[in-house]
């Protein structure tokens, strides 16, 4: 039987994810940076609705006079590289959070990596509980960037056990998946079990443990 989950059991979870991301980081050719957009004075329409902080914005370069005679989308950078360009336009259109989370998850495969990870941290920002499962191909996907995968599966631990503990299965039991080891180990310390690379066992007691779940 599994022993209840705690606080202190939550946080030694989060500190094994923590260690994963630190190393894996550190360990990159770059150091792990990101070129982004600088910052714009204001912040995007939906993360500002959502509460979220500051995305790639650009520059208001247009005059007054011409953005008063053609209302529309503000401009962005010259010069941006085109996954940028589409972040961009994504955080600034009139569409609510969730349905931005899910157009920036549609384009994450014609990304290059750098676009990739900066696309999951506003995607882990917008999207809901409901929708978050909607994930799973992608984290299946190893030709994924890193950083967008390490991201994705990390930000499933703030979520409710319905979440985390399908996307940590699907990262633990998916071959050389960046977070597969810590993300098994992760699963077996929710879960107080350890079923080896029998994944049949591991879904049942995935299963269990929601069931059991308070509603």
């Amino acid at each position: 039987m599994s022993k209840p989950f705690t606080f202190k059991r939550f946080v030694l979870a989060l500190a094994l994810v923590a260690l994963a991301l630190a190393g894996w980081y550190l360990g990159r050719p770059d150091g792990g940076g990101v070129h982004l957009a600088q910052p714009a004075a204001e912040k995007p329409a939906a993360e500002e609705q959502a509460g979220l902080p500051l995305a790639p914005s650009a520059p208001a370069e247009a005059s007054s006079t011409a953005a008063a005679a053609k209302p529309g989308p503000l401009p962005v950078p010259d010069g941006l590289p085109l996954w940028e360009r589409k972040i961009d336009e994504a955080l600034r259109s009139n569409a609510e959070p969730p349905a931005i989370a899910q157009l920036l998850l549609q384009q994450i495969p014609t990304m290059p990596g750098e676009g990739q990870a900066a696309s999951a941290r506003h995607i882990a920002n917008l999207i809901p509980d409901k929708d978050y499962l909607t994930v799973l191909p992608y984290v299946q996907n190893t030709r994924l960037d890193p950083g967008f995968q390490e991201v994705i599966v990390a930000e499933s631990l703030n979520r409710a056990d319905s979440v985390k503990l399908p996307v940590l299965l699907a990262a633990a039991r998916t071959p050389q998946h960046p977070m597969a080891e810590i993300a098994k180990s992760t699963l077996a310390f929710l879960l107080d079990a350890d079923h080896g690379s029998d994944w049949g066992k591991w879904e049942s007691a995935v299963k269990q443990s929601l069931e059991k779940a308070p509603q």
